[in-house]
């Protein structure tokens, strides 16, 4: 899609950020609680974490995020980038904008050294796994969670 951009979130997206966050929390079935939401943010705030993210832009209109971080893997000896979330608006589903997303992380992998991108999806959401399919290929590696 053209006059797409991308800007580093700052704490002046926080507005456009919380809706769309709240939009991307609920189509996940996760209810955020305000500490959550906050720390959220300011871990993407902090320069020093190692989470960070951008929102995208089409003309001057907010239309989506990206979630992000660099992690090392030792049995590349390289690191790669691990994609946590992203978002795109529904008005802006279906645009191209969400392959706009995956080549600017791709740039940015690159320019890091990254050996690889990386990201989970959920296995009922055929949509995302379409997409995903067409930027990657399944690893067949199983997601596994320990609850603390």
């Amino acid at each position: 899609m053209s006059n797409i951009t991308f800007t580093d979130i700052r704490e002046n997206h926080f507005h456009d950020w919380q809706h769309m966050f709240f939009d991307f929390a609920n189509l996940h079935h996760v209810a955020p609680t305000p500490e959550g939401v906050a720390r959220s943010w300011s871990w993407l705030c902090d320069p020093t974490h190692p989470e960070t993210g951008l929102i995208v832009h089409v003309r001057d209109v907010v239309v989506g995020f990206v979630h992000y971080r660099l992690q090392p893997s030792a049995l590349r000896a390289t690191q790669i980038l691990y994609l946590d979330d992203l978002f795109v608006t529904e008005a802006y589903r279906g645009s191209g904008i969400a392959d706009d997303i995956m080549d600017h992380l791709r740039k940015i992998a690159h320019t890091q050294g990254c050996s690889a991108i990386r990201w989970d999806t959920h296995a009922t959401n055929e949509r995302a796994r379409r997409f995903y399919e067409r930027h990657a290929k399944n690893t067949n590696w199983i997601t596994y969670e320990m609850s603390l």
